[in-house]
């Protein structure tokens, strides 16, 4: 991801209703340099790297690529050997396997290529299509902040889940195969040069 995807991530969360179910930090829809200013320590070069973030694109028939989603690791912490792994696809692009194929990649990338030893994410309480895939994937329910998030004048519960990599590699053949059984989704990792 860089910072030409910003404009159409920017574009995603002027639904407000629909980032406050992923992210909790967004205080009030957000213009265009906002979302560019909020992005800039994720999105800039560092050596080595505290954030990786990936566009997923869908391709029409005509060839040509469409963002409907992103997805990274975050925080990542060599000494400790951990990271945090948030996703967010577009609406029009949920439901037909596209998080759980990306999460599958992420935490490949970060077990087999960083050697991390553990992935951290959250998700609200109500959220159950996340809370599906964290099952899936493997991950263990690690705590709990009572009423810590707030959205359509309710406040919910944040679920704090982890997994570790050992828990990750006794999963994933079986994971995988399913994934490519199924036929639904091909997710390549492509990286951009960094700027120097």
């Amino acid at each position: 991801m860089g910072f030409d995807d910003v404009p159409t991530v920017a574009e995603w969360f002027w639904n407000f209703r629909d980032i406050a179910v992923f992210d909790r930090n967004l205080p009030v829809p957000v213009n265009l340099e906002a979302v560019r200013e909020s992005w800039r320590t994720a999105l800039e070069y560092a050596d080595p790297p505290r954030a990786l973030w990936y566009v997923a694109e869908e391709t029409d028939g005509d060839g040509k690529a469409a963002a409907v989603g992103i997805g990274g690791l975050q925080s990542i912490n060599y000494v400790h050997g951990d990271g945090i792994l948030p996703l967010f696809i577009a609406e029009p692009a949920r439901g037909r396997g596209l998080a759980l194929a990306l999460s599958v990649v992420l935490a490949d990338m970060a077990f087999e290529t960083l050697r991390l030893n553990r992935l951290t994410t959250y998700y609200r309480d109500d959220h159950a299509a996340t809370q599906r895939i964290v099952e899936r994937m493997g991950f263990a329910t690690e705590g709990r902040t009572r009423q810590g998030w707030f959205a359509d004048g309710v406040h919910r519960d944040i679920v704090q889940v982890g997994l570790l990599r050992s828990e990750w590699l006794d999963r994933r053949d079986t994971l995988k195969a399913e994934l490519e059984t199924s036929g639904a989704l091909s997710i390549t990792l492509e990286r951009l040069a960094p700027e120097p």
